[in-house]
C-alpha cells in the first residue's frame, strides 16, 4: 500500500532528484528513500554485530584470564 506525500525541499535537493533516471519524481523519490532505508538497516545490523563480536572477545578474555588464573593456583 502506498501513501500520499507532499514535500517542499531545496532547488539543489529538487535539481538532484531530477538528474536521477526514472518515470516520476515519485519513482525517483521511492527509490532514494528505500535505499536510504537499506543502508540504516545495514548500519544498525552492523552495530548489533559490532555488539556481539565485542561480547564474544570479552568472554574469551575473560576465559583466558581464568585459565591463566587456575594454572597459577595449580602451579603453587
Amino acid at each position: 500500500m502506498k501513501g500520499k506525500l507532499s514535500a517542499t525541499v531545496e532547488e539543489p535537493l529538487l535539481a538532484f532528484l531530477d538528474s536521477l533516471p526514472g518515470k516520476s519524481r515519485s519513482d525517483k523519490l521511492e527509490r532514494v528513500l528505500g535505499r536510504f532505508k537499506r543502508w540504516v538497516d545495514d548500519q544498525r545490523l552492523r552495530e548489533q554485530l559490532a555488539g556481539y563480536r565485542e561480547e564474544e572477545n570479552e568472554r574469551r578474555e575473560q576465559e583466558a584470564w581464568e585459565r591463566t588464573f587456575d594454572e597459577a593456583m595449580w602451579n603453587e
